[in-house]
């Protein structure tokens, strides 16, 4: 399973609005959330799912990226939503650096090998530090998409 796979337009929201951990990843659920039209309980389970993965250990994965994510059998099939923020957000990033780049990455539990596959696939195509800077000024959520289908 690759980026590709799972891109929707429907799922990027650029840019978003807050400028802290928790509001970053409250607003990536309510993304999905939204988009998928889960009610209020399944928003608070994919939250709280997401949040006691954080807890574990920090999603930042450095070079301005971040990639919360959690296994909840919300979900029926691995989703993912990508944010760009205009502001660099504290992640706990390993080489220190602040992110704008964010993916949010649900699985159910019986897709696990699935998950780590997106996980792994979301890194290699973020290598680039050109591509990573025209995600950072993408415009909107269309040239978001644009710029992976490249």
């Amino acid at each position: 399973m690759n980026v590709l796979d799972v891109l929707d337009k429907n799922l990027v929201k650029v840019p978003l609005m807050h400028t802290d951990k928790r509001g970053i990843i409250n607003e990536l659920v309510e993304v999905v959330a939204k988009a998928k039209g889960y009610s209020t309980q399944q928003f608070e389970q994919i939250l709280d799912a997401v949040l006691n993965r954080e807890s574990l250990g920090s999603t930042g994965i450095g070079n301005g990226i971040a990639i919360p994510h959690a296994k909840t059998d919300v979900v029926e099939q691995v989703a993912m939503v990508v944010g760009i923020s205009r502001f660099p957000v504290d992640f706990d990033s390993p080489d220190g650096q602040k992110s704008r780049i964010f993916f949010l990455v649900l699985a159910p539990s019986k897709q696990a090998s699935a998950h780590v596959e997106l996980l792994a696939s979301i890194a290699r195509t973020c290598t680039s530090q050109v591509f990573r800077r025209m995600l950072e000024q993408a415009r909107d959520n269309e040239e978001v998409v644009r710029l992976f289908m490249e």
